[in-house]
């Protein structure tokens, strides 16, 4: 695919982007992007080497336990990439025109920490060897590291300046994996850092499918040396399925969600709070909160039950 058609697809892309914004909020909304959070989990610790298979993901993150008979590696790999992943989902999206750099060097740094956990590398810390040439791609000096790394920030922090958005994140996905910045893991701080910068724009997570998975590599490599159409076609086309899936569960489901203060009534003061602690389940739209009058029921049941 040329660049023209995967500029095409790109804007296909961005509008079911824009479509899914100006959805009303809905719980079927909801409940459809924690799976796409979910699949993304999978499919980027797939690519990083992980053997897991989604149940077996599932299983490890909603009740913590080891299913299946992996590597004890890929739980650790996966239980981390899953911290990370979920810091991003509960970042902020930046309103349109906001001057706030959309990535900052020290969250870079932070995702490679959360990514690392238990792996006995040292998250967070720069490169301190000089890389060997691979397929005659020459990463930077190790002390040029730090400066490069701050140059590729401050770059993509600033948005996409009219670039299509799938061709933008792979410069930046080819850019950050020939830089090598971390003493490991730096594929998927890569990714993790791409899904940043969606999430402040207020796009869904990369899913890559295994179709796409089994391009990957190719594709980055291609991005590496400055050719990042085949990569940006691979990132339009996730980005389209996860908004066909959102589109799709909101036409399925007129399940509504009301504001919490309507919603809550007189015990407004009390479920607020809950809602700021994560404990009752909510939508955050506008930076207002949204529920629904199962979620209310759900929350005082699980009170209850503690009591």
């Amino acid at each position: 695919m040329g660049t023209k058609q995967a500029a095409a697809l790109s804007a296909r892309a961005e509008a079911a982007a824009l479509a899914v914004r100006q959805l009303p909020p809905q719980a079927a909304l909801a409940r459809e992007m924690r799976g796409i959070r979910r699949a993304e989990i999978v499919s980027s610790t797939a690519l990083a080497g992980s053997t897991l298979t989604a149940a077996e993901v599932d299983a490890l993150i909603d009740r913590g336990r080891a299913q299946g008979n992996r590597r004890f590696a890929d739980y650790v790999l996966v239980r981390a990439y899953a911290d990370a992943a979920h810091w991003i989902a509960d970042a902020r999206a930046f309103p349109p025109g906001d001057p706030r750099p959309l990535i900052a060097l020290e969250e870079v740094r932070q995702l490679n920490s959360r990514a690392t956990a238990g792996s006995g590398l040292r998250g967070g810390a720069w490169r301190q060897a000089n890389r060997a040439p691979e397929a005659g791609i020459v990463a930077p000096a190790a002390w040029q590291v730090v400066r490069e790394t701050e140059l590729l920030v401050d770059r993509f922090g600033r948005g996409t300046q009219s670039e299509p958005t799938a061709r933008w994140l792979a410069r930046f996905i080819g850019r950050f994996a020939r830089l090598q910045p971390f003493e490991g893991a730096n594929g998927r701080t890569a990714r993790l850092g791409a899904n940043l910068l969606l999430r402040r724009l207020d796009f869904p997570p990369l899913v890559f499918e295994q179709r796409e998975r089994s391009r990957f590599p190719a594709a980055l490599a291609a991005a590496e040396s400055n050719a990042p159409d085949e990569l940006a076609e691979l990132i339009a086309r996730a980005i389209l399925k996860t908004c066909n899936r959102l589109a799709a569960a909101a036409e399925g489901s007129r399940e509504p969600v009301l504001p919490l203060r309507e919603a809550a009534g007189s015990d407004y003061p009390a479920l607020a709070k809950a809602a700021q602690r994560g404990r009752l389940r909510t939508i955050v739209r506008g930076g207002h909160y949204f529920t629904t009058p199962g979620w209310i029921a759900d929350y005082r049941g699980a009170r209850t039950g503690s009591g």
